[in-house]
């Protein structure tokens, strides 16, 4: 499971929370640390989260998203396009008359057809599952009620409380 620290900015009454968190704590031992947030390259990021530990604006949290989650969509993304390619590449090698001939265009042209059509058909799954099961990330501990609030406890960021 990937995890982060963030700070709970907003919660609303249906059981989730606004949080911002920082990228580089949980990115580094993300698998998908590369395409996640869409490229950008700031160092927070505002997030939608399900407040299971009951957090409050202000608090200091942990945030965990499921890894099964994040690589069953990275394995429709990477792998769909990657089986067109190869169907796509002996059905082209078929239609010139088999391996044993020399079809090397028509296995290119079709295994380029079939690595696009299976881009758009992954494309075309991710979005069903973005619409139908969202990935959320749950907000699972409270680090520090209230992060900096109190000035006679500052932080050293293990969730002790200044303790």
């Amino acid at each position: 499971m990937a995890q982060t620290i963030g700070y709970v900015v907003a919660t609303g009454e249906n059981g989730r929370a606004t949080v911002v968190a920082e990228k580089g704590q949980g990115c580094g031992s993300c698998t998908a640390v590369s395409q996640c947030h869409g490229g950008r390259a700031a160092r927070t990021q505002k997030t939608p989260a399900l407040n299971r530990a009951g957090a409050s604006v202000g608090d200091r949290v942990t945030l965990t998203v499921a890894s099964g989650a994040i690589l069953s969509r990275m394995a429709v993304l990477y792998l769909v396009p990657v089986f067109g390619l190869l169907a796509g590449a002996f059905a082209g090698a078929f239609v010139s008359g088999g391996l044993a001939e020399s079809g090397s265009g028509h296995s290119i042209a079709f295994g380029l057809g079939g690595f696009t059509l299976g881009f758009v058909v992954s494309v075309f799954i991710s979005r069903i599952w973005t619409a139908s099961r969202p990935v959320l990330p749950v907000i699972t501990r409270i680090v520090n009620i209230r992060f900096g609030s109190s000035p006679h406890r500052p932080s050293s960021g293990c969730g002790c409380g200044g303790q």
